[in-house]
């Protein structure tokens, strides 16, 4: 049989980790004040971390700590100390994104295992085996990947796999969505996403809407009746999303998917979910349940309706009182004062009272007719639905209020009371911890009543409101002792309490604060970077050979061909230019074969443009140059020099850092370059908004299509040969007139990326660039409009 998978919990705050805790979870995961993907949750701040974790460990629950923000040079220090505060305080792993931090934490503390964050974008085994490299010990998948693709990758690792089973999905692939960056400067990749995706946007193709809704808001993530297929495909952990959540939510599906685990593992013949645990979770929270990408698919997974909590149905609305105050409901469901309903409009109501044949009722049942008041509009034949069980919340809420707690660790009790011997106590749990003590009493024949052996197991049992629970006690003792029973039950929690201590502070460590190296400052030596352009046709990179570029990065959505690969060459060559062939930046394990063709003929050229991890490290086994592109989310010199030191040429730099931020990054790594002009992806998705809305086809390559907001912006949808929707700005970034402010940061090289959308005169503006660079050209006043953003280079991001 295949190995249990952990149960791992969210933990938003101390409430949610008691409440994952008893009900059921093996791991849970949490943020500090600073560095969380989640940096509107509650999260743990430093005084009470030790606590959260010492808690978890009594229990025998790992702890893992979310260090998965992008760092700042700024911040590095301070992540480090973070990072060795987290090591001394024993937690059983990191999670981090940032691989400047993640390549430092195992050289600096080796003791402290790492996990690859999903914010990494791990989707293919080449990645995992760069990952490999630097001693990481599991990889938390990205949601996009199939029970299929899975089991092929877990068939190529020894690393641990884990995959999140439940919750809110993101509808762009984790790592690399700068929605809500671009819009706000709120970034998800630093904890602080908006969900610009929640919201209301019309698809106009050709100037034609062709649909409005919630078009980037996906459903909720449940896969309760695929947990026999995750567990033949190696799943290490059950990752459940919810750090957002309240502790009713995380108690209420741990304690369901820790049924749903031990159920499948007593007997897998016959494992099966109920409907009644189905609406279980629905009441919980819900958008609409989905397997999304796990079966291959995501015809399903859109929740365009709306994007909040749908409930469940518990009613129909079959008419309105006489004064219309009153919503007369046929109950399908069972009704209790206190429970929240909206109507299918998002109107909503908490029940205050319920009549019922004219009288006032705590609860009605279903099949019952009762009039409740609702402010909202209703008409009749309207669904009503719960969204809040009062019930449901009440007895979750003592799972993890109750001063006793309901998860037990259990004990085995060794008592010995001899004649003129110190009474002495031995506990030991199921790890085999052992507490033996001996007390200052000796004991002493009684001079009335003696103790007896039925009165002193049942001190010893009264264990009260600990984590402890007798599995069985043995007694050693003489005829005709006396006890005192505050003697035994001192004892008895001197003993306890020890054993508390040693279950927790096994796990603390001694680490050392790292001594991280000073920064050597070199940006005043690239004051005359390279001009590289990105193209995705022959034609313009010819015209940008011409006008004056030292770098062409070629191919865009679409793989070229090979003729098309060698007239861009030859042109390179004529204008001497460098020529690299760019790669996608998702990349599964079944087209990763696709590429072979294209790294033989970088070989060719100058090299490849890597924009994913896994063809890092294909490209430094086979000895191919390369520059990285932005997808790989470089914040600091630190991640730069990582990449340098897998044989990148020029690392491209984050476009969420500021101009300041980007001079320290070149500051502490050389061949530095960014991104000056051009639209951004600021999301890639495997769900296609057109497909979902007027059936798949061909309209989407051949005409034009925009995501436009409530504001009026409107953001360029593109596809590609896969099928994956390409989400740009909707304004493109342009520093033409700022170009002296991002040459003093001492970068060397900059961009002007036009793969994504043509300028058109691209001739003329690569020219004025060129001419800039060359001293030849004033920068005031040359590209000013509202057309064009300065992105994060004045602004930075949260």
């Amino acid at each position: 049989m295949n190995k249990k998978p952990e149960l791992l919990a969210p933990a938003g705050d101390y409430d949610s980790l008691v409440a994952a805790v008893q009900n059921g979870a093996d791991a849970v995961y949490f943020g500090g004040s600073a560095f969380s993907a989640r940096g509107y949750a509650d999260n743990f701040p430093d005084h009470n971390l030790g606590e959260a974790i010492d808690y978890a460990h009594l229990y025998g629950v790992r702890v893992y700590v979310t260090v998965n923000t992008l760092i700042k040079d700024s911040e590095f220090s301070q992540a480090m100390d973070f990072l060795t505060q987290l090591c001394n305080m024993g937690v059983d792993a990191v999670i981090v994104q940032d691989i400047g931090l993640l390549v430092a934490c195992r050289n600096h503390l080796p003791q402290l295992p790492v996990h690859a964050s999903t914010q990494m974008t791990v989707h293919n085994t080449e990645s995992v085996k760069l990952l490999e490299r630097y001693g990481v010990k599991r990889v938390v998948l990205s949601r996009e990947m199939s029970l299929e693709e899975i089991a092929a990758l877990n068939d190529n690792t020894d690393l641990e796999i884990e995959v999140f089973v439940h919750g809110a999905l993101c509808i762009s692939y984790s790592g690399q969505c700068l929605m809500s960056s671009m819009i706000g400067g709120r970034s998800g990749n630093r904890g602080y996403c908006a969900q610009p995706c929640r919201r209301q946007y019309s698809l106009s193709c050709d100037d034609e809407i062709v649909a409005a809704d919630y078009l980037l808001s996906p459903k909720d993530l449940c896969a309760a009746r695929l947990i026999p297929e995750l567990i033949a495909a190696g799943v290490d952990s059950f990752k459940i999303e919810g750090r957002m959540k309240k502790p009713e939510y995380v108690a209420g599906v741990i304690s369901v998917y820790r049924r749903l685990i031990d159920r499948y593992f007593a007997d897998p013949t016959n494992f099966r979910v109920t409907e009644s645990e189905i609406r279980y979770l629905e009441q919980l929270f819900n958008r609409g349940f989905t397997s999304a990408y796990l079966e291959g698919g995501t015809r399903d997974m859109m929740g365009t309706v709306s994007p909040g909590n749908r409930g469940i149905p518990i009613g129909t609305v079959v008419g309105m009182s006489r004064y219309m105050d009153r919503a007369v409901v046929f109950l399908e469901q069972d009704l209790t004062v206190g429970d929240g309903i909206v109507s299918k409009a998002g109107e909503g109501e908490k029940i205050g009272v319920i009549y019922r044949a004219g009288r006032q009722e705590k609860s009605a049942s279903a099949g019952d007719t009762i009039e409740i008041p609702f402010s909202g509009r209703l008409r009749e034949g309207d669904i009503l639905y719960r969204t809040l069980d009062c019930r449901q919340i009440k007895q979750l809420q003592q799972t993890y209020t109750s001063a006793a707690p309901q998860r037990k660790i259990p004990v085995i009790m060794q008592l010995e009371a001899r004649l003129g011997h110190p009474l002495s106590l031995s506990v030991e749990d199921e790890d085999c911890n052992t507490i033996a003590l001996n007390c200052d009493y000796v004991v002493e024949a009684a001079k009335g009543k003696a103790a007896s052996e039925k009165q002193l197991r049942k001190q010893l049992a009264k264990l009260g409101n600990t984590a402890f629970d007798p599995s069985s006690i043995s007694i050693k003792m003489d005829d005709g002792i006396f006890v005192p029973v505050g003697v035994l039950n001192d004892l008895r929690n001197d003993a306890v309490d020890l054993l508390r201590k040693k279950r927790t502070e096994k796990y603390h460590r001694k680490c050392s604060k790292p001594s991280l190296e000073p920064i050597n400052n070199r940006a005043a030596a690239n004051t005359n970077p390279l001009l590289c352009v990105a193209v995705s046709s022959v034609e313009d990179a010819g015209t940008a050979v011409a006008a004056g570029a030292d770098v062409i990065y070629f191919t865009g959505l679409h793989m070229p061909s090979v003729d098309e690969i060698a007239t861009v060459k030859k042109q390179c060559q004529s204008g001497g230019a460098s020529l690299y062939l760019s790669t996608p930046r998702i990349i599964k394990n079944g087209e990763m074969k696709d590429l072979f063709w294209l790294l033989e003929e970088a070989r060719e050229c100058s090299g490849l443009l890597v924009a994913n991890a896994g063809m890092i490290g294909m490209a430094s086994e086979k000895d191919i140059p390369f520059v990285t592109d932005t997808p790989l989310n470089i914040f600091n010199h630190h991640s730069c020099t990582v990449l340098k030191n897998l044989g990148a040429r020029r690392v491209t730099a984050s476009p969420e850092l500021t101009l300041d931020e980007l001079g320290q990054v070149a500051d502490g790594c050389e061949g530095l370059e960014c991104i000056v002009e051009g639209n951004f992806e600021v999301m890639v998705s495997e769900y296609c908004p057109l497909s979902h809305t007027s059936g798949c086809s061909d309209s989407c390559r051949e005409g034009e299509c925009v995501l436009v907001d409530r504001k009026g912006y409107s953001f360029p949808l593109k596809t590609d040969e896969h099928c994956r929707t390409h989400l740009l700005n909707s304004r493109g970034l342009s520093m033409l007139d700022f170009l002296e402010d991002v040459t003093a940061t001492g970068v060397s090289a900059i961009r002007i990326e036009t793969r994504w959308e043509s300028p058109g005169d691209i001739g003329r503006l690569v020219g004025l660039y060129r001419q800039v660079l060359d001293g030849r050209a004033d920068t005031k006043k040359m590209r000013a409009g509202k057309k064009y953003t300065t992105g994060h280079f004045y602004r930075g991001v949260l």
